[in-house]
């Protein structure tokens, strides 16, 4: 819950905060991160030297206001029933005059950062086909609440920080500000689907969004899972469409390429995803189950070890780290 809060004095800008300000128990020691929305800092428990975690802050007044308070909503509805491995843990959120703020777990690089430092900005399979899977798995945690992304893309999946063992090859899913409910839980196990509109404004990024966005129709979990897709090529070798700066000539390019010509450098063990997502509408739920099989097919025939270093790791980096979540054991039924 968000609760109101009170500072002595209100920075230069609202959301421009000093190293040493306090937010209860936690201390900010440096800014990571600064947008257009709102700033990501570094904190510290005075409590606990060397426990940190990450402070988002966004201003009240921002057109649409907010997305904090939805944020906090669907991490707190992910976390129901303890701490989920691929979702960040709220420590605390409040409400300012001026802006609000929620204290998080701390985590590492996104994946588009990574991708960038990769030798032509491509990931092996290896790296992207186990980092596939945990980003399959946390998009269904997502949609399990009743929830779509809305806007599934490199930046919004995070490692954890490579200080903590337990996180650290550990893909979170982020950034809920254009997520949307499509069913309601009216009692226990008792879900409604939510009526889809008959015409929907566009939500999301240009060059991932499915192509369902460009015709201005509801989306549903099957969106998140194709934008999914175009992501993990675009790992592997590349979209055909991302370095198009004109919206209308990638839209055009996107709505013509079939799907031969999109998977062609694709491995052919992902290529029965794509039709079994066009056989499905806004209410379907995706056979998480035989996407997360196409992935195994992949591994299994690579001789793919869950626990081999990921492209921006050393050898060393991987010894270090004491646990390594189990991939095999993640639950798509």
């Amino acid at each position: 819950m968000i609760t109101e809060a009170t500072f002595e004095g209100d920075p230069i800008r609202c959301c421009d905060f000093k190293i040493g300000k306090r937010f209860g128990k936690w201390r900010v020691t440096n800014k990571l991160d600064e947008g257009g929305f709102g700033q990501v800092y570094r904190v510290e428990n005075i409590y606990k030297k060397g426990e940190y975690a990450a402070l988002k802050a966004e201003p009240n007044d921002i057109e649409g206001g907010s997305a904090i308070k939805l944020e906090i909503m669907i991490l707190q509805f992910l976390n129901k029933g303890g701490d989920k491995p691929h979702v960040m843990r709220v420590y605390h959120a409040a409400k300012h005059r001026r802006f609000c703020y929620m204290i998080v777990t701390l985590l590492g690089e996104n994946l588009r950062t990574l991708k960038l430092n990769c030798p032509d900005e491509r990931m092996s399979i290896s790296t992207w086909s186990r980092i596939g899977i945990q980003c399959l798995y946390s998009i269904k945690l997502l949609h399990d609440v009743g929830f779509v992304h809305r806007d599934i893309k490199p930046a919004n999946f995070v490692m954890g920080d490579e200080h903590d063992p337990d996180r650290a090859r550990c893909v979170h899913i982020l950034d809920f500000g254009l997520a949307r409910n499509f069913a309601f839980e009216r009692k226990k196990g008792v879900w409604a689907a939510r009526r889809a509109r008959g015409s929907a404004e566009f939500r999301g990024t240009m060059r991932y969004c499915s192509p369902t966005v460009h015709d201005k129709k509801e989306q549903g979990r099957k969106d998140d899972i194709w934008s999914l897709i175009y992501m993990l090529i675009e790992l592997h070798c590349g979209l055909p469409w991302q370095k198009e700066k004109d919206k209308k000539r990638l839209e055009l390019t996107k709505m013509n390429i079939s799907d031969e010509a999109l998977l062609k450098n694709f491995p052919v063990e992902m290529h029965p995803i794509l039709p079994h997502l066009r056989t499905l509408n806004c209410y379907n739920r995706p056979n998480y189950s035989m996407i997360h099989k196409c992935f195994l097919r992949l591994i299994k025939r690579l001789g793919i070890k869950y626990n081999d270093k990921f492209d921006w790791e050393t050898d060393a980096q991987v010894e270090d780290l004491v646990r390594c979540i189990s991939f095999v054991k993640l639950s798509f039924i």
